[in-house]
């Protein structure tokens, strides 16, 4: 009989010895194995096999003698279950049960053990099994051979070096003291080994030999421990190549040992060994050859193998699945950009934010095919395909979005030379191929019905009233804005707004931009008097806007001829002026004028010049330099900023040879991939062809656009990025009108800057293109915070050599700003969210320094330096 066994056989006795009668409940059966060999001297033991009729026929004649006979009587039920069955009896003698008062009646599993095994193993580790036991994670047998495990096996050690005889704590600072060689030696030295292997085996069900040396038990213990998490947390049935791995047998063990494995990986002081040695594993199980189905390992954290393995499953099954499948592949890509493996490898956050926002594409071309072929799709009116593009809570402009969210990722993605990215190319490739099939579609039909309209859109802003109808009565009545951005697109604008309007109220109008959608008419055309503009050639193969007399040709005129007409004192400057604060003279300037003109970068050039990974950078950036800007503007005293585009573009693949036509000819005035404007000239079936006039623009030229995404034939010129056409890409421009908010005239401040801020490094140095970094907060008093928008970069020598990429939580993809959240179990705290930027600048520098920034103020709230860079870029 086992020591524990034993302790409950004396507990019992003593019992009948003192009271003679003893009814005994075990509501959780611990005890029917040993209640059916119990032996007391001089004692019947009757038991209860599911008849109290039968039972009492059994006690009933020991019950009639003169004395009280000595009798056990195991029942194992509930005492409430019994319906008072027992009564009788129970008034006669005493009970026992899990719970009864005094405590020499208590006869709870856990209680027995502690009192069993104190004098044995000590207090401490007493109390830890009592856990375990509470936890269901041992029984009496398992106690029992624990007790003969702990025979001759000195006390107290293991709790003198580690400071707790806690097995969980024990077991994390023991996996993760590989490094720490005096921790071992003291093992050793002190003779612990047994002790140690007796209180993490029982712990954990793993058979540790106490003989081995501190290091093999440690990778013995982690491939346990690690093993079982990761069965234990698998869904369905088990690879063949796994099932004879041997691991923690009973549901409690398992999760026992799961729960310490996530100790592990969320203890961030500890997350280098967990990483080190989950790598170890996964060789020694073989992982990368194991054909995970991605079903399967979902909830899966435990090794990189399995994350990749589910990366692999995304987007295999993206590739193949139906539409209303995808939904689903795509929230699980997004939720595992918070993985252990994603906030530590930020190349893996990368890929899953790659994944998503393909299956995102690739869902919104399905559904806008489907809606292109609908009955009512096919009848519609260019009006009402114009709506259907711009209008509404899913608006058909969200496939640009998509792709240019693509786009942006891919270009900044690090792909290896090997087929590790294999699917995750295939998988973009379908979805470029999506998206000029459907967007190229998309295109032609608008343009049909745009014909048959006459080239009418009915109530729709034209972008030659836009200074008439949205900026002049703002300007009547206070300091107004008028912000100029070269190539807005409408899907551009949309997010821009949905951004600000967090913040600020605004409206958001979609305008028809005149044709030919090129920067020399859509700038001018945001003039006074353009409502009666006309297109003209302005010599050299360039076109220009005639208004009142005067032609329109470039930013110089522009700007002149919006101070001669305007009204009021017009003062210009450039975006750039404006961030991240302006020079006094800017400032001054800004202050006593009653319009302010701001113009932008020109995307046009880059996009023209074919610097693709450049020009889809600077579309982002100018979203956030908008957002910025807009707030530099209010704490100036503008009232009103009125944000207008010349353009929207065409931005995707290199056109195939069939996608490209001979333009008409004729007398050319200008000629773009896009557009052909002149006189004469052949008609072909792959383009359009109308008169300038049919626009409402004047004048007696003509033009010629491709049907689609098709493009003419033009010497030099980008072979990516378009613009001069008539698709709802080109012609949709967006018009914010934006009421900011003055934050008391100080350019820099925060008011989250009194919060404590720290920022966790993923690693000490920058090795690849890809590099993260975890932001906590606190209040530093004892008030509940509101979470501020924030924004990470990597400077050197003052200047952004990042773009962020992705985050745990609360990335916003038309800024890159991240909004942070208060933690769950604390209102003065940030919930902790890692960051991961792509290294997109250039330096010479031999370290960096890595800011966070409040979003909205762009004032620094904490900073990390002197990381090293260790690539060239």
């Amino acid at each position: 009989m086992g020591l524990v066994t034993e302790h409950l056989r004396r507990l019992i006795t003593k019992q009948v010895d003192d009271h003679s009668i003893v009814v005994w409940f075990d509501p959780e059966k611990h005890y029917q194995a040993f209640a059916a060999e119990l032996e007391i001297p001089q004692t019947s033991i009757v038991r209860y096999d599911g008849s109290f009729f039968a039972l009492r026929h059994q006690i009933e004649p020991l019950l009639a003698a003169d004395e009280p006979p000595r009798l056990v009587i195991y029942v194992p039920l509930a005492q409430p279950d019994t319906h008072k069955a027992l009564i009788e009896v129970e008034t006669l003698g005493v009970v026992i049960k899990p719970g009864q008062q005094p405590p020499t009646r208590n006869t709870r599993l856990s209680i027995v053990a502690r009192n069993a095994l104190k004098p044995l193993l000590g207090e401490e580790s007493a109390t830890a099994i009592e856990k375990q036991v509470e936890a269901g994670n041992h029984t009496l047998g398992d106690l029992d051979r624990l007790a003969d495990q702990g025979k001759g096996i000195a006390t107290g050690v293991v709790s003198l070096i580690f400071g707790t005889g806690n097995p969980p704590d024990v077991a994390l600072e023991f996996l993760s003291s590989e490094r720490r060689p005096a921790l071992d030696a003291e093992i050793a030295s002190k003779g612990a080994g047994a002790e140690l292997a007796m209180l993490l085996g029982a712990a954990f069900e793993v058979d540790l030999p106490g003989t081995e040396s501190p290091a093999e038990m440690r990778a013995r213990l982690a491939r346990h421990i690690l093993a079982t998490d990761l069965l234990a947390s698998l869904q369905g049935e088990i690879p063949a190549q796994l099932r004879t791995v041997k691991v923690a047998s009973r549901p409690a063990m398992r999760q026992t040992c799961a729960t310490l494995a996530r100790a592990w990986r969320l203890r961030r002081d500890l997350r280098d060994s967990y990483v080190a040695r989950a790598t170890r594993v996964a060789q020694e199980l073989g992982l990368a050859g194991v054909a995970f189905e991605p079903s399967c390992i979902t909830d899966v954290e435990t090794f990189l193998e399995t994350e990749r393995s589910l990366q692999r499953g995304v987007e295999a099954k993206l590739l193949q699945a139906a539409t209303g499948e995808m939904p689903h592949l795509i929230d699980l890509a997004q939720s595992r950009q918070s993985s252990f493996w994603s906030e530590n490898l930020p190349d893996v956050q990368a890929q899953w934010a790659l994944i998503a926002v393909a299956g995102r594409l690739l869902v919104e071309a399905d559904r806008i095919e489907r809606e292109l072929k609908s009955p009512a799709s096919s009848a519609a009116s260019a009006a009402n395909l114009f709506a259907a593009y711009t209008e509404g809570d899913r608006p058909w402009c969200l496939l640009d979005t998509h792709h240019r969210h693509m786009e942006r990722r891919y270009h900044n993605f690090d792909f290896d030379a090997g087929d590790r990215h294999q699917g995750l190319q295939q998988l973009i490739v379908k979805a470029r191929i999506r998206y000029m099939e459907i967007g190229g579609a998309l295109a032609e039909h608008f343009l049909s019905r745009y014909r048959e309209g006459k080239f009418q859109l009915g109530s729709v802003l034209r972008q030659t009233e836009v200074f008439a109808r949205k900026v002049k009565p703002q300007a009547a009545e206070g300091k107004t804005a008028y912000v100029w951005v070269d190539a807005l697109r409408f899907e551009m604008g949309r997010e821009l707004a949905e951004t600000l309007a967090k913040e600020l109220e605004l409206e958001l109008t979609a305008a028809v931009a005149a044709v030919p959608t090129i920067t020399e008419i859509g700038m001018a055309a945001l003039l006074p008097g353009a409502e009666s503009a006309k297109v003209a050639a302005a010599g050299d193969g360039k076109l220009g806007l005639e208004i009142d007399g005067a032609m329109i040709r470039d930013r110089d005129d522009r700007v002149n001829f919006l101070k001669a007409k305007a009204g009021g004192k017009v003062y210009d400057t450039k975006l750039e002026s404006l961030l991240p604060s302006p020079k006094r003279k800017v400032e001054e300037g800004i202050r006593s004028a009653d319009l302010i003109l701001i113009t932008s970068q020109e995307i046009d050039d880059l996009g023209e010049r074919d610097n693709i990974p450049l020009a889809r950078r600077a579309m982002d950036g100018m979203l956030y330099e908008l957002q910025r800007a807009v707030r530099v503007l209010g704490n100036l005293g503008v009232k009103k900023i009125t944000i207008a585009a010349d353009h929207g573009f065409l931005f995707g693949d290199e056109l195939e040879s069939d996608m490209k036509l001979d333009a008409p000819g004729g007398e050319t005035a200008d000629l773009h991939r896009r557009v052909w404007v002149g006189r004469g000239g052949r008609a072909d079936d792959g383009y359009l062809r109308a008169r300038l006039s049919d626009f409402a623009l004047g004048g007696e030229l003509e033009i010629a656009a491709p049907w689609g995404f098709a493009c003419f034939k033009v010497k030099g010129g980008g072979t990516a990025y378009f613009h001069g056409g008539l698709s709802p890409q080109e012609l949709a421009i967006p018009v914010i009108v934006v009421t900011p908010k003055s934050q008391g005239g100080a350019v820099g401040g925060s008011p989250f800057s009194k919060m404590e801020w720290k920022l966790t490094p993923g690693s000490q140095k920058i090795s690849t293109r890809f590099f993260s970094v975890q932001v906590k907060g606190v209040a530093s008093d004892l008030f509940e915070v509101t979470p501020p928008k924030v924004r990470v970069e990597i400077r050197a020598r003052g200047e952004s050599l990042s773009t962020p990429v992705s985050a745990s939580y609360g990335f916003e993809e038309a800024t890159g700003d991240v909004q942070l959240k208060l933690a769950e179990t604390d209102a003065r705290a940030i919930e902790p969210n890692t960051i991961t930027l792509a290294i997109t600048g250039e330096t010479e520098q031999k370290s960096v320094t890595v800011y966070l920034l409040d979003a909205a103020s762009g004032f620094e709230l904490a900073r990390l330096e002197k990381i090293e860079i260790a690539i060239a870029i």
